[in-house]
């Protein structure tokens, strides 16, 4: 790491610079160093600096490391290093609020096993499996024998007598959480990762009472999906099928039982072991357990898997959609033979919120979509019987308002496709049963699928499958109410993706396709509002008012805006007027019709909700101080209306006054620059923003941090964030002399990554330009 003192007050000034740098460096001790090559002589370097390794990869150039408090300088003498980065911590994924039942365990009357059921299966199973085609490749005779899945998650539970839907099915697992002493295939993990699995992997069926809940309400919204008095025995019988039964699961434990999310490192560590599993297979190594005695505490642990299949229901944010090392490393998985499904992640349903690794170029990204059979089942067993007609009136398909939408960054459009996701019908590690809600449920029901195509096509290629699966979906259940940044390509539509595999040949070697953006020969702008006009959305500027008409909006239909704000940007002011909800007799008994509106910020790849809310009368939002780059307006005709809505949107964006410039310059990945002010005594107000041109308007994003050290000694970390401007406004500030830094975390390389000099300083290394702005009271403050 390079550190640049750019200006100061001598050798004083630079040492309380860098206090101040040292002390903030050691609150984020993990970092994830990109470098040249893997070698001995780097390995021994970083060791002998104080710093532990925590993560070394087979299959990617990269080192995680932890460094020991009072050691950040540790960074700058790293050679052989050409990018640091923050080890982010990614969350425990988890069921979207207020779509998700726990099932009464007192209606549940027993479980009936596989082969009993399946000869007598309702005609379609409360998955959907008829939407999605997967019925017709199971009455072909597939069912994912053979194939391997492999689940990165929170553990996949491996008890028969608990959990039955999934008996058998788990060969064995390995635990990425070093300090967690519950095994990956232990009951007492988190039941992410059950409920995954039975989504895959799930066989058998449960018995309930006629009288329960869900009994009488899935007879009523879904018959075809129930076996009323099965047997003779008085009791209804509810399948727990998931999309390849036959599978095999494979747990890759990353997140702890204790809870506390996953370091980025950690996420990695299972891809890239992923892939040495799959290469040892392919290199002829025999597939036999080297540890483990197959218990559920025990599990089988292999050294070589033929692991056809890896579903990551998990995701978060990226300055870099497609070019970070989680997202490379899924096209390193893609070119090892193995299909990575990803959820698209839960931050919709305005644009630009699909996090990484569903960013990466190597993923098959999968939104989720929304029956009414669903919806109504969930809302009975949430507000009693008969609540479910009155919260879901229309019969159409949607899209779940919770599915993050695209595009990404670099002018790819995201999810691939979108697959049910809403009120999936699961059991978790502790035998209970839940109907559950996310884009973690659709995804799993595509890798099942893509096992599918493993098993009647073994000689395709990963790449060949994901393609198929991408070309072979169905647009047209959706094309009244989504567009391609919403659905992708549309509907899974299994039986026609294995029509195409068959048809385009097994060792096809894909590109993008032209709906989702660009291809592999072309590269994207630095602009991100380049990439998205390259898609055919308007980007708007809107210095002066602009109205848009929004003419009957079907429920669960999005209206997406995406309004351009610069650094100079002080207000952006969105009025919603002419609403027209519908007649009177096709309202929702509920709620009424109303409109759902979200507005996300600048940054990309993740939610940052600047605004969200039902709106059922003519209103203005005001949005103050966006960050720079492009602002997402999502208009919903809500997807619980009874009828279209229609209404005006008026969008204006608001110049303000222009801050003077403090300080300006270029700075470089690790370097800093440090400079003392003087806040007056009597001082109400001190305000400092630091903005920088490669920001959350450019791709990739630059991460700079603003690090205050007060008079007093204090460090502050409020400007050490993801954003772009970093703003710190402190009221009645301490009186005296401040400190200020800046400090270029993440300054990434163009003319590597996008063949482009736009960003290099005269030494040819990759910089960021900044601006400073700093005052007191509204008045500038001068810098030392």
């Amino acid at each position: 790491m390079k550190f640049t003192l750019r200006r100061g007050r001598g050798w004083v000034f630079a040492a309380l610079a860098f206090t101040a740098f040292s002390t903030w460096a050691d609150t984020d001790k993990n970092f994830i160093l990109q470098v040249d090559q893997v070698t001995p002589e780097l390995i021994a370097q970083i060791e002998s600096s104080g710093a532990r390794i925590t993560q070394k990869y087979d299959n990617i150039n990269a080192i995680a490391i932890e460094l020991p408090a009072g050691n950040a300088a540790a960074l700058k003498q790293l050679s052989g290093v050409s990018g640091i980065y923050k080890d982010r911590k990614m969350s425990v994924p988890e069921p979207v609020k207020g779509a998700t039942a726990t099932l009464a365990a007192k209606d549940i009357a027993g479980v009936v096993d596989y082969d009993s059921i399946r000869n007598d299966l309702p005609s379609d199973y409360f998955r959907s499996h008829n939407l999605t085609g997967a019925s017709t490749l199971f009455g072909a005779g597939l069912d994912g024998s053979g194939v391997v899945v492999a689940v990165i998650d929170s553990g996949t539970a491996n008890n028969p007598d608990v959990v039955p839907a999934i008996a058998g099915s788990v060969i064995g697992g390995e635990n990425f959480v070093a300090d967690d002493p519950e095994s990956a295939t232990s009951t007492a993990n988190g039941p992410h990762g059950t409920w995954v699995g039975s989504t895959i992997a799930g066989h058998t069926a449960f018995l309930f009472s006629p009288d329960s809940a869900l009994a009488q309400s899935v007879k009523a919204h879904a018959p075809d999906s129930i076996v009323p008095n099965y047997a003779n025995s008085g009791l209804d019988l509810l399948p727990m099928f998931g999309s390849a039964p036959g599978a095999s699961l494979y747990a890759m434990k990353v997140f702890s039982s204790l809870g506390g999310g996953a370091p980025e490192s950690r996420i990695i560590a299972a891809m890239d072991r992923a892939i040495t599993l799959r290469k040892n297979y392919d290199a002829g190594m025999p597939v036999v357990p080297v540890s483990g005695s197959g218990t559920e505490d025990d599990p089988y642990v292999y050294d070589s898997l033929p692991i056809g299949v890896v579903n990551m229901s998990l995701g978060g944010p990226t300055l870099f959609a497609g070019g970070d090392l989680e997202d490379r490393m899924t096209q390193a998985m893609l070119d090892a033979g193995i299909v990575v499904v990803v959820s698209a992640g839960n931050s919709g349903f305005a644009g630009m919120t699909i996090g990484s690794p569903g960013s990466g170029k190597g993923s098959l990204t999968v939104g989720a979509v929304n029956t009414a059979a669903h919806e109504r089942i969930l809302r009975d067993i949430q507000y009693g019987l008969g609540a479910g007609d009155l919260f879901r009136p229309t019969d159409h398909l949607q899209m779940a308002y919770f599915s993050s939408r695209g595009p990404n960054a670099d002018g790819r459009n995201d999810p691939d496709v979108v697959s049910m996701g809403f009120a999936s019908f699961v059991q978790g590690p502790d035998g209970g049963l839940n109907l559950v809600s996310g884009t973690s449920f659709s995804a799993p029901d595509v890798a099942g699928g893509a096992a599918l195509l493993r098993q009647a096509a073994p000689e395709a290629s990963a790449k060949a499958i994901r393609k198929a699966l991408i070309e072979g979906a169905n647009p047209t259940p959706l094309a009244e109410t989504a567009g391609d940044m919403d659905q992708g390509s549309g509907l899974v539509d299994y039986p026609a993706a294995l029509a195409m595999l068959e048809s385009m040949g097994y060792d096809m070697m894909p590109g993008m396709m032209h709906r989702h953006g660009w291809g592999h020969h072309k590269r994207p702008s630095k602009k991100v509002a380049k990439n998205v006009r390259r898609l055919g959305y308007k980007v708007l500027k809107a210095k002066h008012p602009k109205s848009f008409a929004l003419d009957r909006l079907d429920p669960g239909e999005v209206a997406h805006f995406f309004i351009k704000a610069s650094d100079e940007t002080d207000q952006i002011i969105i009025d919603l007027t002419k609403l027209d909800l519908g007649p009177d007799d096709q309202q929702n008994a509920f709620f009424g019709n109303d409109l759902y509106v979200r507005v996300q910020d600048a940054i990309t790849s993740t939610d940052a909700t600047l605004y969200e809310n039902f709106i059922a009368s003519d209103s203005q939002i005001v949005i103050d101080k966006p960050q720079t780059g492009l602002i997402r307006v999502a208009v919903m005709g809500d997807w619980t209306n009874a009828a279209p809505v229609s209404a005006e949107l008026t969008v204006q964006a608001i110049k303000g006054e222009e801050a003077e410039e403090s300080a300006k310059g270029k700075i470089a990945q690790g370097a800093y620059a440090a400079y003392g002010v003087e806040v007056p005594s009597g001082a109400t107000s001190f305000d400092i923003e630091l903005s920088w041109k490669e920001n959350w308007g450019h791709y990739p994003t630059d991460d700079l941090d603003l690090i205050l050290l007060t008079p007093s000694g204090e460090v502050m970390y409020d400007g050490a964030t993801f954003n772009s401007p970093e703003r710190v406004s402190l009221e009645n500030p301490e009186s005296g002399s401040w400190t200020i830094l800046v400090n270029g975390f993440t300054v990434h390389d163009d003319l590597k990554h996008m063949g482009s000099k736009h960003g290099r300083d005269d030494d040819d290394i990759p910089t960021s330009e900044w601006e400073l702005s700093v005052s007191a009271d509204g008045n500038p403050l001068p810098l030392q």
